[in-house]
């Protein structure tokens, strides 16, 4: 078996348990506020958790801190990142469990891997009726996970040295450290003030556009960190609000864009902005799907033999139409899965589901903090598949592939192939344990599609209008594990199951 430095793994989970520990302070704190003001009672259900998550991690710290070599490798990396997303679910979910939020640990366990993977989906059929507490936690979780657990804890937790590349490109797949900052720190500090920085300011449009306080806080680290969970059951739409949505519609644009993007901006390289192929791909397919879909409104009026519930989904003049379609494009392609004030895509007809279930798959970009396959990688698959049929034409002309005027090399679209073989491999792999669970087949696809690209709604039982309360419990279990292989980009926790990772 492969020599891991177990103290280091043991100190680097203790720091990032006392990161936890911290935010659900921060949640305990709200909840102590509302107790006296509103007399709440779920002030106990995070106060304990978070005095156990603080323990704890003082604990796993306290002793491996003088037995500690400055250097992670590849292995310890691995492990630390895919460790720590199920030992933050595990404190996560205490709340839930000992308020009443959930009542199976099933029900708590995906709830909270939703919420840290951010994808948005929930087991929650009375949001309204939780305390402000408990609903600070579900929009921190998801906050929190937006760019990552481990990303956060480099940007502010004293540096483990050489090693923090190893867990830092093992979290953000597809960013170009090397136009931030030298050091890996660095680069997560600048992330992180983006990051803030665009929340702080969603936060202040949304309390602008009519929200209150509370509201505008909890949909701000929601937006931004796409993760589509609300202090409301009915989501945006509660707030039956063009403004609010196209403020979200913006900022779920600006969060699925590569982050590397912004310090670019920020020192006027303009040009290096629009010159990234990646970016210029992600408008188009944004625009042509918002084209389509609101095309596919005005078929689907035409269509004979729609019932009265159908029409009344539908969204009706020409400005609703356009409303709609954007905030719909733009929700999904993010993986964020908001509910505007119309959303229920499955009721629109099945004109509209495929052409859903392809912005889900496909994601934002990569850097970014949406989920799903990353427009980059659909880049270079086209490019590929070009020079392959290039090369077949002409065998002996020289093809290769071109991203932002620069050479891709073979190894790096040798990975891109396997992850495009193993995201697709296990989409399919849980839609055939979901089938087999007895559920119907856009159930298994939808949820299969949405688990794995982080998106949250999805089709059937688990459709836009539908939590995935009624899922068995199995299904629950797969969909969880399915969301972090998502969220984590594959490769990370799947190597963990080679044994040439346990060799020496």
């Amino acid at each position: 078996m492969t020599h891991l430095n177990w103290h280091l793994i043991r100190q680097t989970c203790g720091k990032l348990l006392l990161l936890e520990s911290f935010f659900m302070a921060s949640a305990t704190g709200v909840s102590a506020y509302y107790c006296l003001t509103q007399c709440e009672h779920d002030l106990w259900a995070l106060a304990v958790p978070s005095m156990l998550c603080f323990l704890t991690g003082f604990i796993l710290w306290f002793s491996a801190r003088k037995k500690v070599t400055q250097h992670v490798s590849n292995h310890e990396g691995f492990l630390i990142v895919s460790l720590m997303w199920i030992v933050f679910s595990i404190f996560g979910l205490m709340p839930y469990l000992i308020y009443g939020t959930c009542n199976t640990l099933c029900d708590a366990f995906l709830e909270t891997m939703s919420g840290f993977t951010t994808t948005g989906c929930t087991v929650l059929t009375n949001i309204d009726s939780q305390p402000h507490g408990i609903l600070l936690w579900r929009s921190l979780t998801q906050w929190v996970g937006g760019l990552g657990i481990v990303v956060f804890s480099l940007a502010l937790l004293p540096r483990i040295e050489s090693g923090n590349v190893q867990m830092f490109s093992a979290e953000v797949t597809g960013m170009a450290v090397d136009k931030l900052r030298p050091k890996i720190q660095d680069t997560s500090r600048r992330l992180w003030l983006i990051y803030v920085s665009l929340t702080l300011i969603c936060g202040c449009l949304y309390f602008v556009g009519g929200m209150s306080v509370f509201d505008s806080i909890c949909h701000a680290l929601t937006t931004i960190s796409t993760g589509g969970f609300s202090t409301h059951q009915a989501s945006l739409g509660y707030f039956q609000s063009g403004f609010i949505e196209m403020i979200c519609v913006v900022f779920l644009f600006m969060a699925s864009i590569n982050f590397s993007l912004y310090y670019l901006f920020e020192r006027r390289l303009f040009s290096h902005v629009w010159r990234n192929e990646e970016l210029r791909w992600f408008c188009y397919i944004v625009g042509i799907f918002i084209l389509l879909f609101f095309c596919l409104f005005y078929v689907q009026e035409s269509q004979p033999g729609m019932s009265a519930e159908q029409i009344a989904s539908l969204p009706g003049g020409f400005v609703s139409k356009l409303r709609t379609t954007i905030f719909h494009v733009m929700t999904i392609v993010s993986s964020c899965g908001f509910q505007g004030e119309i959303y229920d895509y499955q009721m629109w007809g099945p004109i509209f589901w495929l052409p859903t279930l392809f912005i889900m798959a496909c994601g934002g970009c990569a850097g970014s903090t949406a989920g799903g396959f990353k427009v980059l990688r659909l880049v270079i698959l086209i490019k590929n598949l070009k020079s392959v049929v290039r090369q077949t034409i002409m065998p002996y002309h020289l093809n290769t592939v071109m991203l932002d005027g620069r050479n891709l090399r073979s190894e790096f679209i040798q990975r891109t192939l396997g992850f495009t073989f193993l995201f697709f491999i296990i989409a399919l792999c849980c839609m055939m344990v979901l089938v087999l669970q007895g559920l119907d087949f856009p159930t298994a696809v939808g949820s299969s599609v949405s688990a794995i690209g982080n998106c949250g709604p999805a089709l059937g039982i688990t459709g836009p209008a539908f939590t995935w309360a009624d899922l068995p419990d199995l299904s629950k279990w797969v969909l969880a594990f399915t969301m972090l292989v998502g969220r984590l980009e594959i490769f990370t926790v799947i190597v963990l199951f080679s044994q040439y990772y346990w060799k020496k």
